[in-house]
Parts: structure tokens; sequence; C-alpha cells
């Protein structure tokens, strides 16, 4: 289970010593992990009794606490589907699929969450050779080997991507900066990126949801990422969409927040 805070936590000394009273974490531990505009992980507890117990303590301490099963990252009723175009309308959305037209109302949107797909063979950092192998003059035939081999390991390609997460249904809708036509929905920049950073910005002002973009700096993707090696020793395989391969970084951490803000939303709508 994934103890969460939500971006509205303020990152305040008074805030953290709230946190370090409610978790009986060091203070220098909490700030590494725990930021304020981003989702993070206070702590990943298999037990759910514990989770819960750490979590009303949080709340307790008027800390924005929530749980988010790991197994949502990988979750196979979540997958991605890559949608093609896309047409805004005042009151909804209509997303092209391969094979329909579907009309999202924007009450039914829960949150965006903008970030880069790597797809393709990454190399680890246990691939990566060491400053031991480094030569300053003259390498060895070997260190030239490694070198080259290093190189060739980084076989990907990376993307611009939004994914819409929504109340009703699991599946998250893709936008993929590559092939969509933007010209559309008159954007016309010279970069696709920016064009989705556009769209992704207005879609948020008519529905008022979150745009999120915290994958590089939330805890979220290390805390995922220890999980899957603990279990398996190697990454979990997440579910493949037939459109595109994924990404073992980005899409669990877009499932997990796109879940975070659903149950965040849902609490409020409850209170």
């Amino acid at each position: 289970m994934l103890v969460m805070l939500a971006p509205s936590f303020d990152g305040s000394s008074e805030a953290y010593a709230r946190l370090v009273k409610a978790t009986g974490m060091l203070a220098y531990d909490l700030k590494s992990r725990l930021k304020p505009g981003v989702w993070g992980v206070v702590r990943a507890l298999a037990d759910e009794e514990q989770a819960q117990e750490l979590t009303q303590r949080l709340l307790a301490e008027d800390l924005p606490a929530l749980i988010v099963p790991r197994e949502v990252a990988h979750d196979p009723a979540r997958r991605i589907v890559t949608i093609r175009a896309l047409e805004l309308a005042d009151q909804q959305m209509v997303l092209h699929l391969r094979e329909r037209e579907m009309p999202i109302p924007f009450g039914a949107l829960t949150c965006v969450v903008r970030g880069e797909v790597h797809t393709g063979q990454v190399p680890s950092r246990s691939h990566t050779p060491s400053s031991a192998t480094f030569r300053a003059v003259s390498p060895a035939t070997t260190d030239v080997q490694v070198f080259r081999e290093s190189v060739s390991a980084s076989n990907f390609e990376a993307y611009a991507a939004a994914d819409f997460h929504f109340a009703t249904v699991l599946w998250v809708a893709r936008i993929d900066a590559r092939g969509f036509d933007f010209s559309g929905l008159g954007l016309t920049s010279e970069s696709k990126a920016s064009d989705l950073d556009q769209l992704v910005d207005a879609i948020s002002a008519r529905s008022g949801v979150r745009v999120d973009r915290g994958v590089r700096a939330s805890s979220v993707v290390s805390a995922l990422a220890q999980g899957a090696l603990s279990r398996s020793g190697g990454p979990s395989q997440a579910p493949r969409s037939k459109e595109a391969p994924s990404d073992e970084r980005f899409d669990p951490y877009s499932r997990v927040i796109g879940e975070a803000e659903r149950l965040l939303a849902h609490a409020r709508k409850v209170a």
C-alpha cells in the first residue's frame, strides 16, 4: 500500500514538523521524498492496517494523505489507449478512438498526467560502466568495447504524451504527440510538445482538473521501482497496449496518479 501526500502539501517548516510527529521519521528523509506541488509517497507498507493507521495519523495532523494500492500501477484493467484526434466543446470533449468516437463530459475527467514516454531498451545503472573502467589516456581495447556496448544499449525513443484519467472508467486515454493532429485545434507551433502543453492547459481551464507534471520530481516513481525489484528481482511488466510499447517508468506513475486524483476528488465530494 502506498501512503501518499497530495500536491496541496505546502512544504513549510511547520508542515514538515507535523509530518515528523505523525510518522516518527527524520525530517531529512521526509524532505527528500515529499515536496510541495507534487504527489509523494510517505511510506510503502505491505500491511493494510498499518497503512490505515499511518494515514489516520497524517489526517489528524491536517496533512492531505490517502492510500493507493500499489497494484494499481500494473492493473490490467487500466490499459492505455491512444487517441487519434480530439474535439473540444463547451461542456465536453470528443475522443476519436480507432473504431469509434466517444464524448466525455468535462465533469468525468479527474486529471491529466503530462510527461515523456520512453520506448525501447534503456540501460539500468547496474549496466553502466563504473569510473574504474575509464582511462584518461590510451584506453585498452576492452575499455572501448565497454563504452560501445553502453551506448548501443541506450536504444530507445522518447515522445511527449498526456494521459487523461476519468472518474467513471479505469482505462486511460493517451495523446501521443508524434502522430496527433493539433492543427484541427488551432495549434500550429513548431513544437508538438508545446502544442500538447497548450492543449492540456486549455482542457484544464475548461474542466477545472489538475495537470500533473511531477514525474521527474515525485518520489512515486522510485517507490514503484523499488517495489517491482523487491517482488521479482527485475522490473514488473505493465499491461501493454496493442498500439504502442509500454514505458516501465511513466505508465505505472500515470496510473497511480490517476487513481490518487480520483480518490482525492471522491474524498472532497464526501466531505
